[in-house]
C-alpha cells in the first residue's frame, strides 16, 4: 500500500534513458569493428559476457538488462574517462582521469596555480576575454584541471 502523503514524482532521468545512453556508449567500444569484442571486455573487467551483451540492447528489447552498478563501474574503470563521459553526459556531467600522485612539492603546485590565476586576472582586467586571450586561456584551463585532478587524487590516498 502506498503512503497517501507521499508525492508521486518521476526521477529526472528514466531507466530507459539511462539504458539507452549506457548501451550507446558500450556500442562505441564493443562489438564488430570496434576496439573490443564482448569476450575481450569480459576478460578485462570480470563482467560476464551475457551481462555486457544484454546491456547493449535497446531497453525496449526483451533481451535488455541494465548493467549492475558494479559491472558499470568495472567497465568504466577499464574503458576510461571517455567512455564514462559518454553515459554521464545524460546528467550534464563528465568524467576525468585521476592521475597517479607524483612527488610535486606543495609549494611548486601552489606557485603554478598562482601563476595561472595571474594569467586569468590579467586577461580579465578589461572585463572581456578577446580572441588572443581566449587562445592563451585554453592551456591554462587544461593545466588547472590537471592540477585539480591531482589534488582530488591526494584526497583519495590520504
Amino acid at each position: 500500500m502506498t503512503c497517501p502523503n507521499s508525492a508521486i514524482i518521476s526521477p529526472l532521468i528514466s531507466r530507459e534513458q539511462a539504458g539507452n545512453k549506457v548501451g550507446a556508449a558500450l556500442r562505441l567500444y564493443v562489438g564488430r569493428g570496434r576496439r573490443y569484442s564482448v569476450k575481450q571486455l569480459s576478460n578485462a573487467t570480470g563482467v560476464k559476457d551475457r551481462v555486457i551483451e544484454c546491456a547493449t540492447y535497446a531497453p525496449a528489447s526483451v533481451d535488455y538488462r541494465p548493467l549492475p552498478l558494479d559491472a558499470l563501474l568495472s567497465i568504466s574503470l577499464f574503458l576510461g574517462a571517455e567512455f564514462t563521459s559518454e553515459w554521464l553526459s545524460l546528467a550534464d556531467q563528465g568524467a576525468f582521469l585521476l592521475p597517479q600522485i607524483d612527488d610535486t612539492p606543495p609549494g611548486v603546485l601552489a606557485a603554478d596555480n598562482a601563476e595561472d590565476n595571474a594569467t586569468i586576472a590579467r586577461a580579465a582586467v578589461d572585463g572581456v576575454f578577446d580572441h588572443a586571450e581566449k587562445q592563451e586561456l585554453r592551456p591554462v584551463g587544461v593545466r588547472m584541471m590537471t592540477r585539480g585532478a591531482t589534488l582530488a587524487r591526494m584526497g583519495d590516498v590520504a
